[in-house]
């Protein structure tokens, strides 16, 4: 780097935190005397309860969604092992692609978040309940990857538009400590839910999970509340679009769209993939313990270090580290110590992706007050790319050139291509970094912006019919 680019980018980084401090005590300032005294941003007792209650809240929800499902679906492989791919994907896409509807809405009116909160509860709830009286593969579909993800988002959204009012500075460390929740989750969860499984069956399962999901959110409740007073928001904002003409976001939402696809696979695949290797149900159980538990000290890190850095380091070490883990760690594994090694440096770096996704909505947007919107949209972008990441993945698995050539993971069962077309796209990932320099078509910019975000705006005149 030249000597001119190192003083440019510490003379941005400076003025980035001349403006967030000048942020702060604009807000600060005296006020009127009828005026409502605000907490601090970034510190104290209420700032730091939000963020831990948040935590918690996210603790059984994610996870829910992802590992302990697919137990229960494989419990029952002899009628519904077709079904694990599309529950996991379902689930996982909704819960994201929902995102940029559910922000969208929450934002232009506030007043009507903790409703919509307890709204969404009570619909993971029914879905809990709904799956654990199942019969049918599209019923599980229906309870578990549609009722119960819908349920999670309408709960777990309104709740993060909250982190933006409490923390400016440390929006990236306050990101990645919400979701280090869901690493929590995956390292004990999957454990218990086995062992319920095995002890009483899925329905009882289930029933227990609903009545978990209530015990860790009711008490998390009086802690979720905004840090600015609903009555001083100035009306229903209009959602400003411009920010997608811009080349930053789209270098930022291909790559993210893209992760969101690869970064699910190897989740996905290491319980099959275990059971492949002729190791035990448990030893699948425990990588995917590992993986979900070391992304709980990833989202923190990688959240600290956008927040400290140039943000392309922390793109560079997510998408280049994780990338060479799925090549040389997961593709030369042949038992069970690499393949923990694989799900601990995975783990770390590809799942803490989404604690970027706080610096990426400041890049690409410079109102502040839409910032929950713009996160929205990475969101959904992870959402697309968990949609298609099964289909395309379950076509990946076949017969090579390698196939039964060695005992390395590459040549186990037509693993190989799957491995090789993981690794390669994480890889291409990492050209989210150069959203400083690439410019970008601009038709592609207009038509994005004039087709889809233009139909989501609340100045579209089927909004103001509401």
């Amino acid at each position: 780097m030249s000597g001119s680019e190192i003083e440019l980018s510490i003379r941005s980084q400076s003025e980035s935190f001349v403006g967030a401090q000048a942020s702060v005590e604009k807000e600060n300032e005296v006020a009127p005397s009828n005026a409502v005294s605000l907490p601090p941003v970034d510190t104290g007792f209420q700032a730091w309860a939000y963020l831990a209650n948040a935590d918690i809240r996210v603790i059984p929800g994610h996870t829910l969604s992802r590992t302990e499902f697919s137990l229960i679906i494989i419990a029952h492989k002899c009628t519904m092992a077709g079904v694990l791919a599309i529950v996991g994907s379902v689930s996982s896409g909704l819960l994201y692609l929902s995102s940029i509807v559910i922000l969208l809405l929450v934002n232009r009116y506030p007043w009507y978040k903790r409703q919509v909160m307890v709204f969404g509860l009570a619909i993971a709830v029914a879905g809990l309940v709904g799956a654990a009286y199942s019969t049918e593969p599209w019923q599980l579909v229906l309870t578990q990857g549609v009722m119960y993800s819908l349920g999670g988002s309408l709960l777990y959204f309104p709740m993060t538009t909250w982190m933006f009012e409490w923390f400016s500075a440390k929006k990236g460390l306050a990101a990645g400590i919400i979701f280090s929740g869901t690493g929590v989750g995956g390292v004990i969860m999957p454990f218990v839910v086995e062992r319920l499984l095995n002890a009483y069956g899925h329905k009882t399962t289930l029933l227990a999970m609903a009545v978990a999901s209530v015990a860790f959110t009711l008490p998390c409740f009086p802690y979720l509340k905004p840090r600015l007073p609903v009555a001083q928001i100035v009306g229903p904002r209009s959602f400003d679009t411009r920010f997608t003409r811009s080349g930053p976001f789209w270098i930022l939402f291909v790559p993210n769209s893209l992760q969101g696809l690869a970064s699910l696979i190897p989740p996905l695949y290491i319980p099959t993939f275990a059971s492949d290797l002729d190791l035990s149900s448990t030893s699948g159980t425990l990588v995917l313990s590992v993986l979900y538990g070391a992304s709980a000290p990833g989202y923190i890190f990688m959240g600290w270090l956008s927040d400290r850095f140039d943000l392309r380091y922390s793109i560079l070490l997510s998408s280049i580290g994780s990338a060479l883990a799925v090549l040389l760690l997961w593709g030369l594994s042949e038992g069970l110590p690499l393949l923990v090694v694989f799900a601990c440096v995975y783990g770390f770096l590809a799942s803490s992706w989404p604690a970027l996704w706080t610096r990426f909505s400041t890049i690409t947007s410079e109102d502040p007050h839409q910032a929950s919107s713009v996160w929205s949209i990475f969101c959904a972008g992870k959402g697309i790319g968990s949609v298609l990441s099964a289909p395309i993945a379950s076509s990946l698995p076949r017969t090579w050139y390698f196939t039964g050539r060695s005992d390395f993971a590459y040549s186990v069962k037509g693993y190989g291509p799957l491995i090789i077309f993981t690794g390669l796209s994480l890889l291409f990932t990492s050209s989210a970094s150069l959203y400083r320099s690439s410019p970008i078509p601009r038709r592609l910019a207009d038509f994005f912006n004039t087709h889809l975000l233009t139909m989501l705006s609340p100045q579209n005149p089927a909004w103001r019919a509401t």
